[in-house]
Protein backbone atom coordinates (compact mmCIF):
# COMPACT_ATOMS: atom_id res chain seq x y z
CA UNK A 1 0.00 0.00 0.00
CA UNK A 2 1.33 3.40 -0.95
CA UNK A 3 1.68 5.95 1.82
CA UNK A 4 1.93 9.72 1.76
CA UNK A 5 5.73 9.38 1.88
CA UNK A 6 5.89 7.22 -1.23
CA UNK A 7 6.94 8.64 -4.61
CA UNK A 8 3.53 7.68 -5.99
CA UNK A 9 1.92 10.30 -3.76
CA UNK A 10 4.19 13.09 -4.97
CA UNK A 11 4.10 12.40 -8.70
CA UNK A 12 0.91 11.03 -10.21
CA UNK A 13 -1.61 12.07 -12.86
CA UNK A 14 -4.28 13.10 -10.34
CA UNK A 15 -1.95 15.46 -8.47
CA UNK A 16 -0.12 16.74 -11.53
CA UNK A 17 -3.38 17.42 -13.37
CA UNK A 18 -4.91 19.25 -10.41
CA UNK A 19 -1.79 21.39 -9.91
CA UNK A 20 -1.65 22.27 -13.62
CA UNK A 21 -5.36 23.15 -13.68
CA UNK A 22 -5.09 25.50 -10.69
CA UNK A 23 -1.85 27.06 -11.91
CA UNK A 24 -3.42 27.88 -15.27
CA UNK A 25 -6.62 29.20 -13.63
CA UNK A 26 -4.68 31.46 -11.26
CA UNK A 27 -4.29 34.48 -13.62
CA UNK A 28 -8.08 34.75 -14.15
CA UNK A 29 -8.70 34.14 -10.43
CA UNK A 30 -6.22 36.90 -9.57
CA UNK A 31 -8.05 39.34 -11.85
CA UNK A 32 -11.26 38.69 -9.91
CA UNK A 33 -9.44 39.48 -6.66
CA UNK A 34 -7.00 42.28 -7.47
CA UNK A 35 -4.13 42.98 -5.17
CA UNK A 36 -0.76 41.59 -4.24
CA UNK A 37 -0.84 37.82 -4.66
CA UNK A 38 2.87 37.23 -4.08
CA UNK A 39 2.79 33.92 -2.13
CA UNK A 40 3.93 35.57 1.10
CA UNK A 41 2.46 35.07 4.59
CA UNK A 42 0.88 38.54 4.37
CA UNK A 43 -1.06 37.46 1.30
CA UNK A 44 -2.62 34.63 3.33
CA UNK A 45 -4.46 37.31 5.35
CA UNK A 46 -5.90 38.67 2.09
CA UNK A 47 -6.85 35.14 1.08
CA UNK A 48 -8.77 34.74 4.34
CA UNK A 49 -10.60 38.03 3.72
CA UNK A 50 -11.47 36.91 0.20
CA UNK A 51 -12.92 33.58 1.31
CA UNK A 52 -14.78 35.02 4.30
CA UNK A 53 -16.23 37.72 2.04
CA UNK A 54 -17.39 35.25 -0.58
CA UNK A 55 -19.30 32.91 1.76
CA UNK A 56 -21.40 33.36 4.85
CA UNK A 57 -21.28 29.83 6.28
CA UNK A 58 -19.48 26.52 6.22
CA UNK A 59 -22.37 24.94 4.34
CA UNK A 60 -22.28 27.59 1.63
CA UNK A 61 -18.50 27.29 1.22
CA UNK A 62 -18.61 23.49 1.26
CA UNK A 63 -21.24 23.49 -1.49
CA UNK A 64 -18.86 25.59 -3.61
CA UNK A 65 -15.72 23.66 -2.66
CA UNK A 66 -15.22 22.15 -6.12
CA UNK A 67 -15.60 25.55 -7.82
CA UNK A 68 -12.75 27.69 -9.10
CA UNK A 69 -12.75 30.22 -6.26
CA UNK A 70 -11.99 27.67 -3.55
CA UNK A 71 -9.96 25.27 -5.68
CA UNK A 72 -7.53 28.00 -6.76
CA UNK A 73 -7.57 29.43 -3.22
CA UNK A 74 -6.59 25.98 -1.89
CA UNK A 75 -3.79 25.77 -4.46
CA UNK A 76 -2.62 29.26 -3.49
CA UNK A 77 -2.54 28.43 0.23
CA UNK A 78 -0.58 25.28 -0.53
CA UNK A 79 1.83 27.16 -2.77
CA UNK A 80 2.58 29.64 0.03
CA UNK A 81 3.72 26.64 2.09
CA UNK A 82 5.63 25.09 -0.80
CA UNK A 83 7.43 28.24 -1.83
CA UNK A 84 8.06 29.69 1.61
CA UNK A 85 8.65 26.62 3.75
CA UNK A 86 9.90 23.86 1.48
CA UNK A 87 6.69 21.86 1.76
CA UNK A 88 5.64 19.47 -1.00
CA UNK A 89 2.34 18.59 -2.59
CA UNK A 90 0.97 15.07 -2.08
CA UNK A 91 -2.15 13.30 -3.31
CA UNK A 92 -3.34 9.71 -3.34
CA UNK A 93 -2.57 8.28 -6.78
CA UNK A 94 -5.96 6.53 -6.93
CA UNK A 95 -9.33 7.75 -5.70
CA UNK A 96 -10.71 6.28 -2.52
CA UNK A 97 -14.32 5.28 -1.81
CA UNK A 98 -17.19 7.76 -1.53
CA UNK A 99 -16.17 11.27 -0.57
CA UNK A 100 -12.51 10.21 -0.75
CA UNK A 101 -12.85 9.93 -4.52
CA UNK A 102 -12.55 13.72 -4.77
CA UNK A 103 -9.10 15.16 -5.36
CA UNK A 104 -7.95 16.80 -2.13
CA UNK A 105 -4.19 17.39 -2.34
CA UNK A 106 -2.20 17.76 0.85
CA UNK A 107 0.91 19.74 1.68
CA UNK A 108 3.63 18.35 3.92
CA UNK A 109 7.36 18.33 4.47
CA UNK A 110 9.38 15.49 3.03
CA UNK A 111 10.57 13.16 5.75
CA UNK A 112 13.63 12.49 3.58
CA UNK A 113 15.05 15.76 4.97
CA UNK A 114 15.40 14.22 8.43
CA UNK A 115 18.52 12.59 9.81
CA UNK A 116 18.24 9.15 11.44
CA UNK A 117 17.82 10.50 14.99
CA UNK A 118 14.99 12.79 13.83
CA UNK A 119 13.34 9.90 11.98
CA UNK A 120 13.53 7.72 15.10
CA UNK A 121 11.95 10.46 17.19
CA UNK A 122 9.18 10.95 14.66
CA UNK A 123 8.49 7.18 14.55
CA UNK A 124 8.12 7.17 18.33
CA UNK A 125 5.67 10.06 18.19
CA UNK A 126 3.70 8.44 15.37
CA UNK A 127 3.37 5.24 17.40
CA UNK A 128 1.79 7.32 20.15
CA UNK A 129 -0.35 9.27 17.65
CA UNK A 130 1.33 12.46 18.81
CA UNK A 131 3.17 13.47 15.69
CA UNK A 132 3.17 17.17 14.99
CA UNK A 133 4.68 16.71 11.54
CA UNK A 134 3.40 19.46 9.26
CA UNK A 135 0.44 18.24 7.22
CA UNK A 136 -2.17 20.48 5.68
CA UNK A 137 -5.23 19.96 3.52
CA UNK A 138 -5.53 23.50 2.14
CA UNK A 139 -9.18 23.16 1.14
CA UNK A 140 -10.14 21.90 4.59
CA UNK A 141 -8.32 24.86 6.12
CA UNK A 142 -10.34 27.27 3.96
CA UNK A 143 -13.62 25.60 4.94
CA UNK A 144 -12.61 25.53 8.61
CA UNK A 145 -12.57 29.33 8.63
CA UNK A 146 -16.33 29.08 9.15
CA UNK A 147 -16.08 26.54 11.98
CA UNK A 148 -13.33 27.89 14.19
CA UNK A 149 -13.45 30.75 16.63
CA UNK A 150 -12.63 34.34 15.72
CA UNK A 151 -9.09 34.02 17.10
CA UNK A 152 -8.17 31.36 14.53
CA UNK A 153 -6.87 32.55 11.20
CA UNK A 154 -5.70 31.01 7.97
CA UNK A 155 -2.19 32.27 8.67
CA UNK A 156 -2.06 29.88 11.66
CA UNK A 157 -1.39 27.08 9.14
CA UNK A 158 2.09 28.53 8.67
CA UNK A 159 2.92 28.22 12.38
CA UNK A 160 3.50 24.49 11.97
CA UNK A 161 6.66 25.25 10.01
CA UNK A 162 8.33 27.25 12.77
CA UNK A 163 10.94 24.54 13.34
CA UNK A 164 10.85 22.98 9.90
CA UNK A 165 11.77 25.72 7.49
Amino acid sequence: MDTIDSPEWSDNPRLNGWLAEQRSAFPAWREQAPGAWDFTPDSVDRLEELVRGAFSSYEEADAASDGPLLQVAAWYLGEVQVRGHGAEWRCAPAPGPGRFARIRPLVTLSKERLDEDERAGLRELEELYESDWPLCNPLDELLALFLRGPDNHLRDVLDQYAGGS
